[in-house]
């Protein structure tokens, strides 16, 4: 009795062993399944464009090797081969072509097409990002991602103004919703060319203008404190024309405009008696010019 009842015991450990190794088996197939499948994060290989600088060789004929720009109808021009199209390919995929081409000219050849330069993909943003301009990438970049790559957004930018043009096409997409929400289904994925416009909201800066050295806007924020002589400043200073005795404050209020005269010449002669002008959003700054 004692022997059946100690075989009972070892067939159910024997039984759990088993079960036990075929789940970490099992555990270990899945995850090398998981692993092994694409990240949907990773973008797309590259489509070569016009304009991008292509490096060819082929092993053991340095004769051969060129590098080579796209002309706008797609073609390089290869040695021995001629034009080949080449726009609209990937990489990998004109490597395959030239392959075939090159293996009616040359023995077994072994091609390496490398991307010397990316002059195609191109988004360009205006506006008030930190690095506007020209923005060129190796694959294709989301919203988000290219507004990384252009340093982010400055003070005063309005989200709801901005907005993205495509060709003629102003395209759908609410900047609120993606970077105050966090709605990922406003992060779409740019092409060449793209534009990404992210405007100032007049309401939001500062206007000087007249005789300063470098007349412009300035971002609106409560927490600077802004006043007449600080916005002066932040944009050099005065001009030796500067009338500093006749400036003046033009505001926007309940639908009328004032006019606020402002005596700069008093106010830097006595800068503690308290008569420098708080700013407001949309205040516009005016220095004319000396009449002497």
């Amino acid at each position: 009795m004692l022997v059946g009842m100690y075989r009972q015991v070892a067939n159910k450990v024997t039984r759990m062993t088993f079960c036990s190794r075929v789940a970490w088996v099992g555990l270990v197939v899945v995850a090398t399944v998981t692993l092994g499948l694409p990240n949907p994060l990773l973008g797309k290989e590259y489509v070569i464009g016009t304009a991008d600088v292509l490096a060819i060789s082929v092993l053991d004929n340095k004769e051969l090797d060129t590098v080579v720009s796209v002309n706008p109808g797609g073609k390089i021009t290869v040695p021995l081969l001629g034009d080949v199209q080449a726009g609209g390919l990937t990489v990998s995929e004109l490597t395959q072509q030239l392959m075939k081409n090159f293996a009616e000219k040359v023995k077994s050849p072994q091609v390496t097409v490398t991307l010397r330069e990316v002059n195609s993909y191109r988004i360009y943003f205006l506006g008030r990002v930190t690095r506007p301009g020209v923005l060129t990438s190796r694959s294709e970049v989301t919203l988000l991602q290219a507004l990384s790559m252009a340093g982010g957004l400055q003070e005063g930018a309005d989200l709801s103004l901005a907005y993205v043009a495509r060709g003629r096409d102003r395209l759908p997409v609410d900047f609120v919703k993606l970077l105050r929400s966090g709605d990922l289904s406003q992060n779409l994925t740019l092409e060449p060319d793209d534009t990404v416009v992210i405007p100032d909201n007049p309401q939001n800066v500062i206007f000087v203008t007249g005789e300063v050295k470098q007349p412009g806007m300035l971002p609106f924020s409560q927490e600077r404190g802004w006043t007449a002589l600080k916005a002066v400043v932040a944009v050099g200073g005065f001009t030796q024309f500067a009338g500093k005795g006749r400036s003046s404050l033009i505001r926007e209020e309940a639908g009328k405009r004032l006019i606020i005269p402002i005596d700069f010449t008093d106010l830097m002669r006595n800068p503690e008696a308290g008569k420098d002008v708080p700013l407001k959003p949309g205040d516009i700054l005016v220095i004319p010019q000396s009449l002497f």
